[in-house]
């Protein structure tokens, strides 16, 4: 009897890490319609060659796009007849969403692929998880993120935390005792 009972809370416990899974959030899933967002960019000084169509930020650069955020501290850009076609960022890169982050030391976006990549040392959070590597690339339309080489053995390195699972309780077993000592039963 108290095999089965072990068999059917680990089978529980199995099923609900593979639930929490597969709904565990992908920091950049929907960022695709926030492509389509116009750009806003402020720095603490800005150089612009009118002729070749590009401008380079510096000092404490903001990238905003939609629910995107950039932070660098220094940015450069390329346009075409007035529409931002790609951003350089270098130093201090920080590619945000709602749901988490990525940093770096440069970050390109290709404005039309809607492809961001990042170099150097790399970390990418979700919540409480944490992967590190050299290389990645986001497909913002995707919500696709590969992180890729890293650490000294030139592998990817990850910490996942689980989400607390409610605890199980057995019929028939009495209820633990509170921190104040009782157990949790109404006093007569």
């Amino acid at each position: 009897m108290i095999k089965i009972l072990l068999i059917s809370t680990f089978a529980m416990t199995a099923t609900s890490a593979l639930a929490y899974g597969q709904a565990a959030n992908n920091p950049f899933s929907g960022m695709g319609r926030d492509s389509d967002q116009p750009i806003a960019i402020t720095a603490d000084s800005t150089t612009a060659d009118m002729q070749n169509e590009t401008a380079t930020y510096s000092g404490n650069v903001r990238i905003v796009q939609g629910s995107l955020h950039m932070r660098a501290d220094t940015l450069s850009i390329k346009a075409s007849k007035g529409t931002i076609e790609h951003i350089q960022a270098d130093g201090g890169v920080v590619l945000a969403s709602p749901q988490g982050q990525a940093t770096g030391n440069t970050a390109t976006y290709d404005i039309s692929q809607r492809v961001v990549k990042m170099g150097g040392k790399v970390v990418l959070v979700n919540g409480q998880n944490v992967l590190q590597g050299t290389s990645l690339v986001v497909n913002l339309a995707t919500g696709r993120a590969d992180l890729t080489g890293g650490g000294p053995d030139g592998r990817v390195s990850g910490v996942f935390s689980p989400t607390k699972t409610p605890k199980i309780s057995v019929p028939g077993t009495p209820p633990k005792p509170t921190e104040d000592g009782k157990d949790g039963k109404p006093t007569p």
